[in-house]
């Protein structure tokens, strides 16, 4: 595991917003309308989806009517809110959130937080890491610990700070365009999904801003072959590598459900000797 990473991997840093302390700190209406907005709904349309009428829908948002926990859930089902909005909703109308956030170390996160050791471990010689919601490397194996080290993380293990710390005068990764492209295609995806409010918002625009961007001509990846590859220098090689994302698709605490698993893959003979070769501890 990544020592430097060990209370993310403990719980330790849940944030402060996930915590129900009982206060209703916005209003109801609010929340819905800001979700309305983000997921393109008018009153009428989000009256049709949730089976409620559009005045009950207006006098939720102005606050002239107050809403059960089953009318907080329908719309939150229906506006496609992530757990932390959902929670917010609920509080703000004066019900307890919905979703908890055990500490990792917890029983009843036990055979989830095995699962995800085991795939580490299994997976060697080949690197397989954890991403928070943030896309930080919160867990890997010691083979990702060894690539993690070729890598300019620079003092951070997010994934995009690394692209970003990247030198172009003496680059890691060799076909830099094409990650970066699909990364902020990602990182908008996920976005879409949490609202503008995702910690990812920031590092989508520090990435789009990036010069190297506007300056790659890349319109499409169709001449890149059935799957995208990440090639990388470290030391005299070059490594080609595809990876697999893993989710639990069920959880509901909110901290594992923001916890993805990817194994790295190697896509040539070159990448897997080397992996297969190296000497760790």
């Amino acid at each position: 595991m990544l020592k430097s990473q060990n209370n993310y991997l403990t719980g330790k840093c849940i944030p402060a917003r996930f915590i129900y302390n009982g206060a209703m700190s916005v209003a109801f209406g609010h929340v819905i309308k800001h979700w309305r907005d983000i997921r393109r709904f008018s009153q009428l349309a989000l009256s049709v989806e949730s089976g409620m009428s559009s005045r009950h829908i207006s006098f939720l948002e102005t606050g002239r009517s107050r809403p059960s926990r089953n009318s907080v859930m329908t719309l939150a089902r229906v506006l496609e809110m992530p757990k932390p909005a959902v929670n917010e909703a609920l509080l703000a109308a004066g019900f307890a959130p919905e979703y908890k956030a055990l500490a990792m170390d917890a029983a009843d996160l036990a055979p989830a937080m095995s699962a995800m050791m085991t795939m580490l471990e299994n997976h060697a010689p080949m690197p397989a890491i954890i991403l928070d919601g943030g896309w930080n490397i919160v867990g890997g194996n010691s083979p990702a610990q060894h690539m993690i080290q070729f890598m300019p993380f620079k003092g951070s293990l997010c994934v995009v700070e690394a692209l970003l710390n990247d030198d172009p005068r003496d680059p890691c990764f060799l076909n830099w365009p094409v990650m970066a492209t699909w990364s902020l295609l990602r990182l908008q995806a996920e976005i879409s999904r949490d609202g503008p409010d995702s910690p990812l918002t920031d590092l989508h625009r520090r990435l789009a801003t990036d010069p190297r961007v506007s300056e790659s001509d890349l319109e499409s990846f169709s001449d890149y072959g059935p799957i995208l590859t990440l090639q990388v220098k470290a030391d005299e090689h070059v490594l080609t590598l595809f990876t697999m994302l893993a989710e639990f698709s069920t959880a509901q605490d909110l901290t594992l459900s923001e916890r993805k698993v990817e194994l790295f893959f190697a896509a040539d003979e070159v990448t897997k000797t080397y992996f297969h070769n190296l000497q760790i501890p």
